[in-house]
């Protein structure tokens, strides 16, 4: 049992999001990253967007999967993007990119991490994705 547990601890430590790490609830966390699995496919993990390239309930483009499998040793393929849970991961991976928050609140980060996930790594500086994060925030509500 206490095997059992200590598996269960470890498990739920290698999913933390950096956001936990900065105070947050990992429910505030899980909140955003299904805000923006809504915005983008509507929860459908089998979508497919931007003629093609995008597919899943993330909407990952190819180059994604490439930098993700860059910053890490595990190696995605692009038909992971259709795995949620995949996904997940992989937005998680590519959010943990952002040091650059330690003094932000939630949503401030939050805003970062919507608007860089729609417009790229400056994707917070460009005013194409104030509507999107609109959007996120909206279903954060």
């Amino acid at each position: 049992m206490k095997i059992l547990i200590i598996i269960f601890i470890a498990m739920d430590l290698l999913t933390i999001p950096i956001i936990k790490k900065r105070g947050q609830a990992k429910n505030s966390w899980d909140n955003l990253v299904e805000a923006v699995i809504q915005v983008e496919s509507r929860g459908n993990d089998s979508a497919v967007g931007d003629n093609g390239k995008a597919v899943g309930c993330l909407q990952i483009h190819p180059i994604v999967v490439r930098e993700v499998n860059r910053l890490v040793s595990k190696h995605y393929t692009l038909d992971d993007r259709y795995s949620r849970a995949k996904s997940i991961e992989m937005f998680n991976i590519i959010s943990e990119e952002y040091d650059c928050c330690e003094e932000y609140t939630f949503m401030q980060y939050a805003e970062i991490v919507a608007r860089r996930w729609n417009g790229g790594p400056k994707g917070d500086k460009k005013t194409a994705t104030l509507e999107y994060w609109e959007k996120v925030k909206k279903e954060l509500k």
